[in-house]
């Protein structure tokens, strides 16, 4: 009995395998059209925004790990893209600005690295800007 429970055992592990090497193809092909996905294209899908918006910031010299810094704080502050800009370009860190805002600066970070994560997006160190005196 002992031996027909090991055969049957046997045979089902093999017929998983097979079943499993006949899909792996199929897995495998799936792959390529998700790695053709730009961080410009997923950034854009992730935040709902337009990729001429991401190009632009692109162009001003932002990383993507500061746009999607960017895009957090306007979600969570319900504040538009233009104005969170124009503080920035006055010289406010965007921590700073976060406080500003009425933000929680933990949950800006929480909510900047998930979606970090998701988008597998790095960030390198940034160079410190000077900060404002108020």
């Amino acid at each position: 009995m002992h031996r027909l429970t090991t055969i049957a055992m046997i045979l089902l592990l093999s017929a998983a395998a097979l079943l499993f090497s006949a899909a792996l193809p199929a897995l495998a092909a799936e792959k390529p059209a998700q790695a053709e996905l730009t961080k410009n294209e997923a950034v854009s899908y992730y935040f709902n925004r337009s990729g001429d918006e991401i190009a632009a910031l692109r162009a001003e010299g932002f990383g993507y790990g500061e746009i999607v810094k960017i895009f957090v704080i306007a979600e969570m502050a319900r504040r538009p893209l233009d104005e969170l800009l124009g503080e920035n370009r006055k010289g406010y860190g965007w921590g700073t600005l976060s406080v500003k805002l009425g933000l929680n600066p933990v949950f800006v970070k929480r909510r900047v690295d998930s979606a970090r994560r998701e988008l597998d997006i790095s960030v390198r160190p940034a160079v410190p800007k000077q900060a404002v005196k108020k």
